[in-house]
């Protein structure tokens, strides 16, 4: 007979915050910086932000150099400032 898995219920993931929380502070600044087109682009800017927070919370998990780290975390900031700003384009022209 199969052996039925164990579950446990106190197990719990952590939310976005605590995770950046418990990063170091060279790698926690650069993985929050994208929610900061929050105040600048409301919707747009707060789910183009929050999309590169969560890329760079990937990044900032990943076992590369310190160096290779901050260069991709500059270039996930970089784009999404760049993704919400043709956003914002498209739609100032078009209406």
């Amino acid at each position: 007979m199969a052996k039925m898995p164990e579950v446990r219920l106190d197990v719990r993931k952590d939310d976005w915050f605590t995770q950046i929380r418990k990063l170091p502070a060279w790698q926690g600044i650069p993985v929050a910086l994208p929610l900061c087109l929050i105040i600048v682009g409301g919707l747009i800017g707060g789910l183009v932000g929050a999309l590169g927070t969560v890329i760079n919370l990937k990044i900032a998990r990943l076992a590369l150099s310190p160096v290779w780290k901050a260069l991709s975390m500059v270039g996930v900031i970089l784009g999404a400032v760049i993704t919400y700003l043709l956003i914002a384009a498209v739609l100032a022209a078009a209406f």
